[in-house]
């Protein structure tokens, strides 16, 4: 194996590893627990496909999946669940006044309360830190994305990707990051979703889900002709297996992406009365997105169907040829 490829192997898994090691720190920082630093064993599976990768597949990566970056997911996803739960804690503490823990609707805490006093004495003298907690998980969603996304460029190249289609997969990976970084930022940025733990819980779980589409590789693999199937393969099937990375595309905005976000903001304003500029313009750009995704499939399917009508035609056009043709050998 070329030594610029083990290097484009092994750096980032390092560095998925390093970043690991930070969010377990912050994590052992804020709970003040030695015990989660248990976590760290997490960091033996990118070790292990580490040596796996290196000595099997000689530094490249799987053909539509990247286990590198799924295991570097599972490895940072729990300390930023657990900074996130640990600060939620703190502001039901400090902002939130239940009504009705069976229904989730709270009050905000006023800010003349002695509550809301305690809470800015505690803040201003809590700041031995550099920065505060919400700041430290902010940052790692932050670094998190920037990581994956560098990453996966140093990366070697996956068996089927070429570099113009790593380049349209770092493209797309920069614009759903922005998406995802923005949907958890900007959904749970307003007090009454902060207050309800089954809402943040929601919202973790969609961050998470729309994560996982990061070790995926298969929404650039578009097909050429070159690369369909035998002579012998039907022009449906052909045209369907051309269209497959569209296909994956669509798939994953749908269901992974713009479609649990669409009906999570559908969620917060029909159920939970949660109305301000920011959430109804992305609940907007969002059924956008869906209706052009639906746009797009309905344009496949009708390319998928106009070349069997060519066909039959063809072959209704070479029957008639024929017939004529017997005709004129009886003559």
């Amino acid at each position: 194996m070329v030594w610029h490829v083990y290097l484009s192997a092994v750096v980032p898994r390092l560095v998925f590893m390093l970043h690991t090691v930070f969010a377990v720190w912050r994590v052992v920082k804020a709970k003040n627990d030695n015990y989660y630093w248990l976590l760290l064993l997490l960091t033996l599976l990118i070790l292990v496909e580490m040596i796996v990768t290196t000595t099997i597949q000689k530094g490249a990566d799987y053909k539509g999946f990247s286990p590198a970056l799924f295991f570097y997911l599972i490895n940072i996803i729990p300390p930023i669940w657990i900074l996130e739960i640990c600060e939620l804690e703190k502001i039901r503490n400090d902002e939130c006044v239940s009504k009705n823990y069976s229904t989730c609707m709270y009050d905000i805490r006023p800010t003349g309360s002695p509550a809301a006093e305690r809470n800015t004495n505690s803040s201003s003298t809590g700041k031995s830190d550099i920065f505060q907690n919400f700041d430290w998980i902010l940052g790692l969603h932050q670094t998190l994305l920037i990581v994956l996304i560098i990453g996966k460029w140093i990366l070697p190249l996956g068996i089927g990707v070429n570099r113009d289609q790593l380049s349209q997969l770092l493209l797309m990976f920069v614009g759903t990051a922005a998406d995802i970084l923005e949907f958890k930022s900007e959904t749970q940025s307003h007090t009454g979703v902060r207050c309800c733990l089954e809402l943040v819980y929601a919202i973790l779980a969609l961050w998470t889900w729309s994560m996982l589409q990061f070790p995926l590789d298969i929404t650039v693999q578009q097909r050429e002709d070159a690369e369909v199937p035998g002579h012998h393969t039907p022009l449906w099937k052909a045209q369907l297996y051309k269209y497959s990375a569209d296909l994956w595309n669509i798939s994953i905005s749908i269901f992974i992406q713009d479609g649990p976000f669409l009906v999570f903001r559908l969620f917060l304003m029909l159920s939970q009365k949660i109305y301000h500029q920011m959430l109804l313009f992305f609940t907007i750009k969002n059924s956008l997105v869906l209706t052009l995704q639906i746009y797009r499939l309905v344009v496949i399917y009708l390319e998928l169907r106009n070349p069997q009508r060519r066909e039959s035609q063809k072959t209704t056009v070479t029957d008639v040829a024929s017939t004529i043709e017997m005709e004129d050998v009886d003559e």
